[in-house]
């Protein structure tokens, strides 16, 4: 993927994932194009490490690690070099405030290309950025999720809930709403419902990321019958 230099000595696959990042995203102040443009050439470089073979903690930021701990840096970087990176293509970038409990300078890159044998992949890559500092806090694609699961890789399909299955399977055809936890103990209603429901298999990514941000922390998904329910519970 950032190997490739021709002879004027220019880095051809930073060239085409910044025109991607051009392309897919809207005009934004000198602070934001200057975090987007770490967080790209982050992406560059732990990608490369990945195809290397590396599998050093190092290479991931030790509190995602700590929070998400059914998957090791080792197994995410293992999976990143699964996709064909010629064909890696940027296809979002979204600044966030915060993920899950933890707030501070989050960046979420989403990216389609395909694996090695030539099958569809979408991948979500999240960077947290610390005293200037930007490290992968999360990564997760379909390849991931469907080999190891979400977060309890172990975890029988037998023992888990409706509501379990549909997330897992949501998230794993559409890993960047991995941001977006399940609503457990939560009950769909018309105050808490935010836009209409949609097909578990035809997201409309675009539209939840924009719910999400008019809900904020509290956001979740849930299932209601065969769809999938966009939330926005009171805060506690």
């Amino acid at each position: 993927m950032i190997e490739s230099i021709n002879a004027a000595g220019i880095d051809l696959g930073r060239a085409a994932l910044i025109l991607a990042l051009v392309i897919a995203v809207p005009a934004c102040t000198d602070k934001e194009a200057q975090l987007q443009d770490a967080s790209l050439a982050h992406a560059q470089q732990w990608f490369a490490l990945a195809d290397t073979g590396a599998d050093d903690d190092e290479n991931c930021h030790g509190l995602g690690l700590l929070k998400h701990p059914g998957v090791s840096c080792a197994q995410m970087l293992a999976f990143a070099s699964e996709v064909d990176s010629a064909s890696r293509q940027i296809t979002g970038v979204t600044p966030r405030n915060c993920f899950e409990t933890v707030c501070g300078e989050f960046v979420e890159l989403n990216f389609s290309g395909q694996d090695l044998a030539g099958n569809e992949v979408n991948e979500m890559l999240l960077l947290k950025r610390d005293d200037g500092r930007m490290k992968t806090y999360l990564y997760r694609s379909n390849l991931l999720l469907t080999a190891l699961g979400t977060e309890t890789p172990s975890l029988e399909e037998n023992d888990k809930s409706p509501q379990q299955i549909a997330y897992d399977e949501v998230v794993a055809r559409y890993p960047g709403l991995y941001s977006y936890p399940p609503c457990y103990g939560i009950r769909p209603s018309s105050s808490n419902l935010v836009g209409e429901l949609m097909p578990r298999d035809n997201m409309d990514v675009a539209a939840v990321d924009q719910r999400a941000q008019q809900c904020g922390d509290t956001f979740c998904l849930a299932l209601v019958g065969n769809k999938i329910a966009t939330l926005c519970p009171p805060g506690n």
